[in-house]
C-alpha cells in the first residue's frame, strides 16, 4: 500500500491541475458567452421578447412570482452578511400568501387580497431574518420594503444591457 502512495499523490495533483485549468478556461469564456447571447437576441429578433419582459418586470404579478420563486428555491445572489436564503422554509401552498403579504411592504398589492394567516406565516417564517417590518435587520438581510427588490433590479439591468449591446 505504501508503495502506491506516491502514485496516488501524483494522480490527485494531476486531477486537481486539470480541474483548475478547466475552471479557469470556463471563467475566461463566460463574458464571451454573455456577449454572444446578446448578439443572438439582436440578430434573431428576440429583442421584442426582452422588451416584453422589461414591461412585465414592473407588474405586481411579476413581483409576486419572483417572491414565490425565492421562497420556494432560495437565493444566494447578493452575499448579505446574514448568508444565503435556502428555499423551502414555507410550503409551496403557502408561498403565494406570504408573497402577497410581502408585497404590501413596498405598497403593492396582489389581485386577490392575501388571507389573514399570511401575516402569521411571514411572522413565524420570515421575520426572524427580514424583521417584522421587512427592512432586513440593519442590512444583514435584504430589505423587502424597497420599491424594486434587488433581484428584480438585477434582472432589469441585465435585460437593459442586452438591448444596449451592439
Amino acid at each position: 500500500m505504501q508503495k502506491n502512495l506516491p502514485y496516488l499523490a501524483i494522480a490527485i495533483v494531476l486531477l486537481y491541475a486539470l480541474y483548475n485549468a478547466k475552471f479557469h478556461s470556463v471563467q475566461k469564456i463566460l463574458p464571451k458567452i454573455n456577449i454572444n447571447y446578446s448578439k443572438h437576441i439582436k440578430e434573431h429578433g428576440h429583442v421584442s421578447h426582452t422588451q416584453e419582459e422589461l414591461a412585465r418586470i414592473q407588474t405586481p404579478q411579476y413581483l409576486k412570482n419572483y417572491i414565490i420563486g425565492v421562497i420556494n428555491h432560495g437565493s444566494n445572489q447578493f452575499n448579505f452578511p446574514g448568508g444565503e436564503m435556502e428555499g423551502g422554509f414555507a410550503s409551496a401552498k403557502d408561498a403565494p400568501k406570504i408573497a402577497c403579504y410581502v408585497m404590501t411592504f413596498s405598497g403593492k398589492k396582489c389581485k386577490k387580497s392575501y388571507p389573514n394567516d399570511a401575516a402569521m406565516f411571514y411572522s413565524s417564517i420570515c421575520a426572524g431574518c427580514h424583521g417584522d417590518d421587512g427592512k432586513g435587520l440593519n442590512g444583514s438581510y435584504p430589505d423587502l420594503t424597497q420599491k424594486k427588490l434587488l433581484g428584480i433590479q438585477k434582472r432589469e439591468n441585465f435585460l437593459k444591457s442586452i438591448l444596449k449591446t451592439p
